[in-house]
């Protein structure tokens, strides 16, 4: 067991040491923090894990500044061609570098939307929604982001969620890692009075989606 482990601390170390020499410490030891961050802000949610993913993205910002324009380019097109809304029905669309959205208080209106984001957190209720359209469409794509939905049961509901780095949860269905793909459609979506579209994509995110 030992031996295991000390083998296990070489490779990380080689690991380490390779994609140092490659992309420079400052951007894998921001990589690294931001990661740490992001598993501590599932446990805890607590103030100092979101300092520590705001500095490490900053940070890479910094000293990846080519590489993280091409990715929010990218992002923001793969948005703009998901974001399309369906024809005849109200529809909010916004791209902004910051996102904190909670609407799990108190009855809203709820409406076809697409929002882009750097760093967000999304925090949404539909059983306190009160749904304008009987098919709804929800696009919801960031660089950095933690997304929770609750969605009632009796909704016709289809999900197609993808994370670079990070975990995409529903019901008993939780992938975790890199470049992970949640895809799912209720069985009787197409007879369901009310039906609930979800598109989720985000570089490195925590979505969880559950029912109630």
């Amino acid at each position: 067991m030992r031996k295991s482990s000390n083998a296990i601390v070489f490779i990380a170390a080689g690991i380490y040491l390779a994609l140092g020499a490659v992309a420079g410490y400052t951007t894998v030891n921001a990589v690294l923090l931001l990661l740490l961050g992001i598993h501590r802000y599932r446990s805890d949610r607590s103030r100092v894990s979101v300092v520590v993913i705001a500095v490490s993205t900053l940070v890479l910002i910094v000293t990846q500044f080519a590489l993280f324009a091409v990715v929010v380019l990218v992002s923001l097109g793969i948005y703009y061609f998901r974001a399309r809304p369906p024809e005849f029905v109200t529809h909010v669309g916004k791209h902004r570098l910051f996102v904190n959205m909670r609407l799990d208080e108190q009855s809203w209106v709820l409406n076809s939307m697409s929002y882009w984001h750097g760093l967000g957190e999304i925090h949404m209720d539909m059983s306190l929604a009160v749904p304008e359209e009987k098919e709804t469409t929800i696009v919801l794509q960031g660089v950095v982001g933690n997304v929770d939905l609750i969605v009632p049961e009796d909704y016709g509901l289809q999900v197609d969620a993808s994370v670079l780095i990070g975990q995409a949860t529903f019901r008993q269905i939780q992938e975790g890692g890199m470049m992970q793909r949640l895809s799912w459609k209720s069985p009787n979506y197409e007879e369901c009075e009310q039906k609930l579209k979800l598109q989720l994509f985000y570089l490195v995110g925590d979505i969880k989606i559950r029912t109630v």
